[in-house]
């Protein structure tokens, strides 16, 4: 830092003290120590708060004095970097995804995770619906819940589906999936509007009421209260058309609810910030619910992937789950996945002794529940750490967590008959939650004290106390040097996508090889099914992708795309990688352009003696802009992993299409037909190879976009720093003193 900035601080002492003393209390436990921890960090992010306006309103008193164009840009260009700092990171969520099937437990487990029992409506055996539903804290000392309606457009889209399914002019067989169907419709316009065609029921006015904001909003001053106003919105009815019950005239409005968000007070519990994302386990029919599923997954820090101890094994829809979790690693915010297996007290001691011969014959049953968890520990670890090595790098941060399986009993957890409330997991996984979130802050406040210190030592700059001769030289050199560099960097990126290529070829020739079997894998589904044809005309009419309540995902895109992705899924996340980098990673060229750049400023600064506040602020300003590039990385990697699926989709959108429109007789045989004649064909005329092109372009996108706001960023950097305005320099503020407050409180973190 510069050496403006050495002065002690002044009226800062407290800090200084106050810290040894609270990590002398040798007498907390670990969650109180965390919870310690977050208060600091809290409390710190108040304190830049308060030094970032002071330092803002400074900047703003000589704003009016200065009459020179150049001083007053260099003022605001100060003061508009202090400001876009202060948004509150502290309050930045941290989401953590609940996956698991209906029934898994997951509102069980939530409720004893926020020490609230019974306040989700616990599904059981039965289906609630499939939106995504948010819960956070705040300091609020209300219960609120907002339920969210799809827009107009939103559910006449899901509608054209639905009618689909309950197509009148097709054999009047019934399944569930028709029955569903007519339930949603029959839910929003009335009693016989199943049998309307599309066009009639876009002409009727629902019977129910729907809010012009298309949201629901209670706000209640108990737990209680507001369980009992929202749970009717979060559980779906499971009547038959016409047999719906008196709770469920309550909530008709249910097939337009897009997504739940429950907002409760601050809780000891769990951390400030935290969000828990119930997240269906396989998506939604309609296609705005279904976008949310995606984006939900991607947007977790941490996956949890919940599953009834009964179906713990061998359940297809926890594959789906796994492999989505997978992919929020590869393309998303993830860096934890844990496996949560519910519902532990339903092992009986007999089924214990059955499984382990050796075993006491009067074993209590705490001691068999207590044995299976370690048992099922162990083979699911073992089964989860098989899959993630194959999909991910072998050093990748999942890899190396010490759990990944939590075997919980929330049922215990609130009666403690056969378990103490430590046996039943809850516990540790409050514990696992607080650890991934104080590891969270602590990062992301460190960055933000080094921007902070970067804007201050830009102030230093322009506090230099001499004029350089001739700036203009010193910066065309520079900018000579960065533009160089900028290109040797682009050519390095190149190279690293160039990796690409060969698991794309080698993907694309498996996925030739294996799309008949894969498809008719699908087909197979409904062999046993009369009313499958149902199903596969939505799959068409949704593009594609259906989720059905029988046959769970469906995705005709994904599975034609799947022999690629397994080709390329380890390159792909070895390329992304933030950390044990190699030689194929992407950040391994960043960080290496990054430090020859800071280099060549020193090696700069030596032969021009260069003002050292100068140096310092180029080199932190260059942390800054590279910060700034990983985010634009971890945005844009999404985009290239779904752009397989994308173009596959695109070009078969006339062939589903096609087979939606199929009716009368054979319909089912005559979807199928359709649908493998069209997909042949495409294969034929290089849809795969299509596919693999347009990875590769975005790939060469990413490229453009690194390099063009490196050169941007790089110029207006180079810009400021060498700015020469004798009226600025003697006019700008001393920010000594907050200088050090920040660095301070740096030290103590």
């Amino acid at each position: 830092m510069a050496e403006g900035c050495s002065r002690p601080p002044g009226g800062n002492d407290d800090i200084l003290e106050e810290a040894p003393k609270k990590k002398s209390r040798r007498d907390q436990n670990p969650e109180d120590r965390e919870r310690e921890t977050l208060k600091n960090c809290k409390r710190m992010q108040s304190e830049l708060k308060t030094v970032l306006e002071k330092s803002s309103q400074k900047l703003s008193q000589f704003l009016p004095i200065l009459s020179q164009p150049g001083a007053r840009e260099g003022i605001l260009y100060l003061r508009n970097r202090l400001t876009s700092l202060k948004p509150d990171i502290q309050t930045d969520p941290i989401y953590i995804g609940l996956f698991g099937s209906t029934g898994a437990g997951k509102s069980t487990l939530l409720n004893a995770i926020i020490d609230k029992n019974f306040f989700l409506p616990v599904s059981g055996s039965s289906a609630c619906t499939s939106c995504v539903v948010q819960i956070n804290t705040n300091r609020s000392k209300q219960y609120e819940a907002k339920i969210h309606l799809l827009a107009d457009e939103e559910w006449k889209d899901e509608l054209k589906g639905l009618v689909a399914l309950v197509d009148p002019s097709e054999d009047s067989e019934d399944n569930s999936e028709r029955s569903e169907a007519a339930l949603k419709i029959s839910a929003i316009y009335g009693k016989g509007a199943e049998t309307k065609s599309y066009e009639e029921l876009c002409r009727m006015k629902p019977i129910v009421s729907i809010p012009p904001s298309r949201c629901i909003i209670f706000r209640e001053t108990t737990a209680e209260e507001l369980s009992d106003k929202m749970c009717p919105y979060i559980r779906s009815p499971t009547s038959a058309v016409g047999e719906m019950k008196e709770e469920d005239t309550k909530m008709q409005i249910w097939p337009l609810i897009k997504n739940v968000e429950v907002t409760l007070p601050y809780s000891q519990v769990i951390p400030e910030g935290v969000v828990f994302v119930d997240i269906p386990g396989t998506g939604d029919f309609n296609s705005k619910r279904d976008e949310m599923w995606k984006e939900s997954i991607l947007q977790c820090t941490s996956v949890w992937i919940v599953a009834d101890v009964e179906r713990v094994f061998g359940a297809a829809a926890h594959e789906i789950m796994v492999q989505e979790a997978i992919k929020a690693c590869q393309v998303g915010k993830c860096s934890d996945i844990t496996f949560v297996i519910t519902k532990m007290d339903k092992i009986d001691v007999d089924e214990y002794l059955r499984s382990h011969p050796e075993a006491s014959r009067d074993v209590s049953k705490r001691d068999a529940i207590l044995g299976m968890k370690q048992d099922l520990k162990a083979r699911m670890t073992r089964k989860l750490r098989e899959r993630m090595q194959r999909n991910l790098p072998s050093d990748a941060e999942v890899l190396q967590k010490q759990e990944l399986v939590f075997p919980v009993s929330a049922k215990e957890y609130w009666d403690r008959i056969d378990l103490r409330r430590e046996d039943t997991e809850i516990i540790g996984l409050r514990a696992h939650i607080r650890r991934l979130y104080l590891d969270t802050k602590r990062s992301q406040l460190q960055d933000y004290m080094k921007e902070i210190l970067a804007v201050f030592s830009l102030v230093d700059v322009y506090h230099s106390t001499h004029l350089s001769p001739n700036p203009s030289v010193n910066k065309d050199e520079l900018d000579l040097f960065m533009s160089e560099k900028i290109q040797t960097l682009k050519k390095a990126i190149e190279v690293t996508f160039g990796h690409m290529d060969v698991p794309l070829i080698s993907g694309v020739k498996s996925a030739r090889t294996k799309y008949k079997r894969n498809i008719e894998e699908i087909f197979k589904k409904g062999e046993t099914s009369s009313g499958f044809h149902r199903t596969l005309k939505a799959v068409c009419v949704r593009e594609g992708v259906y989720v059905s309540r029988v046959f769970n995902r469906i995705d005709i895109n994904n599975c034609l795309a799947e022999p690629i992705y397994a080709e390329i899924g380890v390159m792909f996340a070895n390329i992304f990688r933030n950390q044990a980098l190699t030689r194929t990673s992407l950040q391994t060229s960043i960080n290496e352009f990054s430090e020859e750049i800071k280099d060549k400023l020193k090696d700069f600064g030596m032969v021009t003696n260069m003002d050292m506040s100068k140096l310092n602020f180029l080199k932190q300003e260059i942390d800054i802009i590279m910060r700034a590039i990983d985010r634009e990385i971890l945005l844009k990697k999404k985009a290239i992993y779904e752009s397989l699926e994308w173009t596959i989709q695109t070009i078969l959108l006339p062939c589903y299409k096609e087979a939606a429109n199929i009716r009368g007789k054979d319909t089912c045989a005559r979807i199928k037909a359709t649908l493998m004649q069209n997909i042949e064909l495409e294969v034929r005329k290089a849809m795969f190879e299509k596919a693999k092109e347009r990875m590769m372009s975005q790939f060469q996108d990413l490229t453009e976009q690194i390099t063009s706001k490196l050169s941007k960023d790089f110029l207006s950097m180079l810009g400021i720093a060498f700015c020469q305005n004798d009226q600025l320099m003697n006019a700008l503020p001393d920010f000594q003193g907050e200088c050090q407050e920040i660095q301070n409180l740096l030290s103590t973190l």
